[in-house]
């Protein structure tokens, strides 16, 4: 058996253990140890397994993605989400729509200082779902712009995605997180503006939800009061974006300041800190065994030499960048409905990004696509975690409004990407 056809094999196996529930972190273990034996036998495959594990995670800069998680958990529990929503709420609340309309402003200024979808969308719609709710909204804007809003956490820097992303691919993190802001924030503008027409068809809801308008003084009140999240997000992607320092160090120093920010809230709930402690060491051990798995199945595969034939046989078809991008639309949206973020980027990026370095598609871009695209895979069913984490977090909500909620979004979703594709410049015209 040649080793391109064991490659195909290595594929096909991935895609049968992962059918059959077999978690991805194991499954991409197995596959790799499978082909590594296959191709180079016992004494190969042993020593690659005995030094490989710890070499695909010995590296300090990884500690950038438990940093940036307990500087998350660390926000919630400082109270930065219920700051965030009360300040959009007075600039916006008067409006149609103003309140599902604050509660994606809110999500994108939490997305700031918090890099996960599921946290975003959880500690979000707490605040925001039940006020809606009584306001007279109906469950599907009440609950679907909060469950795709808050996968704006993985698009706005710090974005756990994109670190992953970069760890997958070599490409700068700095890069990916100043790449990701002026998509960050048109994404939020676009939901915003397709949540004022949708709510605005129906005067009798724009009569029973619109709130009084804030007076001037109002809105400084509320929008002081969040001072912290823009000083989180200013020291942490300013101190990137100005080179004074690292992602490393920017993560730690944000860490630092939001575990000072939660110490000195008030009322903050007991336990708050030691859940947000044990809730990062949890999501860290989970990301680098999967970090694991991916290194194990990234040398087996890149053993076959099949990544390369693939990138060339592409190359050979001769297709332009946009046609290639708008292609591997399909694929990435099927994949979402079944499989986490993190697991995609690194079942797919041992094939896929050769593929896009040989059509000379700029990988920062490509990363905010495929970032856009996990965005819509957190809210199509069957898994949809973000559907299924806001009706956990507000008792009383009904899946299937979610998700009927969620599907003007995607929509918007994809015709953010379709202009990402044509008019790159979106991501690339903030780059160095």
């Amino acid at each position: 058996m040649s080793p391109t056809e064991i490659g195909y094999l290595m594929i096909g196996g991935v895609i049968v253990l992962l059918l059959a529930g077999i978690p991805v972190a194991l499954t991409l273990m197995a596959v790799g140890a499978a082909g590594l034996f296959a191709i180079r036998g016992v004494r190969g495959t042993a020593f690659l397994m005995e030094s490989l594990p710890y070499t695909s995670v010995a590296n300090l800069a990884l500690i950038v993605i438990p940093l940036f998680l307990l500087m998350g958990h660390l926000a919630f529990s400082a109270g930065l989400s219920e700051k965030a929503y009360r300040s959009a709420k007075s600039w916006v609340g008067h409006i149609a729509g103003g309140l599902p309309i604050a509660t994606v402003f809110a999500c994108a200024g939490f997305s700031t200082v918090c890099g996960s979808s599921v946290a975003t969308a959880a500690t979000i719609s707490k605040v925001t779902v039940p006020e809606m709710l009584r306001m007279g909204y109906p469950q599907r804007l009440a609950a679907g712009p909060v469950a795709i809003a808050g996968a704006l956490g993985i698009l706005i820097p710090p974005s756990g995605i994109l670190i992953i992303y970069s760890i997958a691919t070599n490409v700068s993190i700095a890069d990916l997180f100043i790449g990701a802001l002026i998509p960050g924030f048109l994404t939020a503008l676009v939901y915003a503006l397709g949540l004022y027409f949708m709510v605005r068809r129906d005067p009798d809801l724009v009569r029973r939800t619109r709130l009084p308008k804030a007076s001037w003084k109002e809105r400084a009140n509320a929008t002081l009061a969040a001072w912290e999240v823009v000083v989180l997000f200013i020291v942490v992607i300013g101190s990137i974006y100005s080179g004074l320092a690292t992602a490393t160090e920017a993560a730690g120093i944000g860490a630092c300041l939001a575990l000072a920010f939660a110490l000195f809230r008030k009322d903050r709930e007991k336990g708050a800190i030691w859940r947000g402690l044990l809730e990062t060491g949890s999501s860290s051990a989970s990301i680098f065994m999967l970090m694991i798995g991916s290194a194990v199945f990234s040398v087996a595969l890149g053993t076959t030499q099949l990544p390369a034939l693939l990138a060339s046989t592409v190359a050979g078809l001769n297709l332009s960048p946009v046609t290639l991008l708008l292609l591997l639309i399909v694929p990435y949206i099927l994949l979402g409905c079944f499989i986490d973020g993190i697991s995609m980027i690194f079942i797919t990026m041992p094939v896929v990004f050769p593929i896009i370095e040989q059509a000379g598609i700029n990988p920062v871009l490509f990363g905010i696509i495929v970032t856009k695209l996990i965005e819509i895979g957190a809210v199509t069913p069957p898994v949809g975690i973000n559907a299924f984490v806001v009706q956990g977090s507000v008792p009383g909500l009904k899946l299937g409004e979610i998700y009927r909620g969620v599907v003007p979004f995607i929509f918007m979703e994809l015709l953010l990407i379709v202009l990402m594709i044509f008019f790159p410049s979106i991501v690339t015209v903030v780059l160095r």
